[in-house]
């Protein structure tokens, strides 16, 4: 059996991500203040974003690392264990849990990657701590190959990178699935600290290669739907949270990463390969 068929009937195994929109809403989040680095996503159908960005406009500032319009391409590579440790421990619901990958920007779909880092996203809890260090092509691509790299000799680059090779020979660390989206970016006008970000056209893909064509990826939720992810540390400003409130928002849990794997594995039989 092809490891391709395994992550097929692993992913099938696993309780099912619903699709988003089927994901019940929890309670609006409360107004009060937070502590430490939070992400609250939305989900906003095609009809509710213009509204929700012009409600907000007032608040934010784009991101300069994005062209004109504030927008780019992110391509996430994410690594699992080959019998899905990470994606396991996601469904379970522990507390505490890490999603290693590889993420490129392009400025456009099809564009060469630009910059490339290696990021290790932990989360206890609510809480989110994500680390990263820059690396190059040639490193990434070494990453990116099957066959985990021993640490012996490139720990001491940087730490990320060195807990990144710890894991990888621990748990058999091979490149798992892409994640390809448009994301339009802001920060707080006003708390330096806050970002928002909206992201559109998210597809998937079982190729990961750091160039792989956007011809190989399908869609990962529809086309019409876009992610609002807000980002905080220590306190949400709370006119900012009064207005979100008054929009009628429903925070939503929903993984880019497990909701991927599912749309790109579940199912598949036959003679495939994972490249």
């Amino acid at each position: 059996m092809s490891t391709y068929e395994k992550r097929a009937n692993l992913a099938a195994a696993q309780p099912h991500e619903p699709a988003l929109e089927s994901v019940q809403p929890v309670a609006p989040v409360e107004a009060r203040a937070f502590t430490n680095r939070f992400e609250i996503k939305y989900l906003l159908g095609a009809d509710r974003l213009a509204d929700v960005q012009a409600a907000l406009k007032d608040f934010l500032r784009p991101d300069a690392n994005g062209s004109q319009d504030g927008g780019y391409y992110v391509h996430s590579i994410y690594f699992d264990s080959p019998d899905m440790r990470f994606l396991r421990e996601k469904f379970e619901g522990n507390l505490t849990r890490v999603k290693p990958r590889i993420r490129s920007y392009r400025s456009s779909l099809d564009g060469p990657p630009g910059r490339i880092f290696l990021e290790l996203k932990g989360r206890y809890d609510r809480i989110v701590e994500k680390r990263r260090c820059p690396i190059d092509r040639s490193l990434a691509k070494l990453l990116l190959t099957e066959t985990p790299v021993h640490p012996n000799g490139w720990s001491a680059k940087h730490k990320v990178l060195g807990e990144f090779l710890y894991m990888s020979h621990r748990f058999q660390l091979i490149p798992a699935v892409s994640v390809l989206y448009h994301r339009t970016a802001f920060f707080g006008a006003y708390w330096p600290n806050l970002r928002i970000t909206f992201d559109r056209l998210v597809l998937c893909s079982p190729a990961t290669g750091l160039e792989a064509p956007s011809e190989d990826f399908v869609q990962t939720i529809p086309c019409s739907q876009t992610v609002m992810e807000l980002k905080y540390n220590d306190k949400l400003p709370l006119s900012l949270l009064r207005r979100i409130n008054s929009l009628g928002l429903q925070q939503r849990s929903f993984s880019k990463y497990a909701v991927s794997v599912q749309r790109c594995f579940r199912g598949l039989s036959g003679n495939h390969s994972l490249h």
